[in-house]
């Protein structure tokens, strides 16, 4: 008989966030990237912009910890996982898509090195 491998430490909700929680964080972090792509299109200078980088920075770390510390499943789990995901791909695609604008701009931006060269990060 097979024997699942470890379970990912469950954690208490005082300390992980639950999935609807990362959920919000995405959602929050999607509105700002449509921010971040509304001043791009508009030409915004970079007093307008920084700002607006270092918010969504400081979002993607939250989310990124709360993705990496599971907190205890319940029913829902499954399908909030899924919604998350969708709307983590529709994320991806709009910082790439930004990522685009930037670099026709001439402004370079370096991110966290781990990140495989596919991802959100315009180096």
């Amino acid at each position: 008989m097979h024997q699942p491998g470890p379970q990912p430490e469950c954690r208490e909700t005082s300390e992980a966030p639950s999935w609807g929680e990362l959920e919000a964080l995405c959602e929050a972090l999607l509105c700002l990237s449509q921010q971040v792509a509304g001043a791009l299109q508009q030409g915004a200078g970079a007093p307008a912009l920084v700002p607006l980088l270092r918010q969504e920075a400081d979002l993607a770390r939250r989310l990124q910890e709360g993705i990496a510390r599971p907190a205890c499943p319940d029913a829902r789990a499954g399908e909030c996982r899924q919604r998350l995901a969708g709307r983590l791909r529709a994320l991806l695609e709009l910082e790439q898509a930004n990522c685009g604008l930037l670099r026709r701009r001439g402004i370079r931006i370096r991110g966290p090195r781990a990140l495989p060269p596919r991802s959100a990060t315009c180096l």
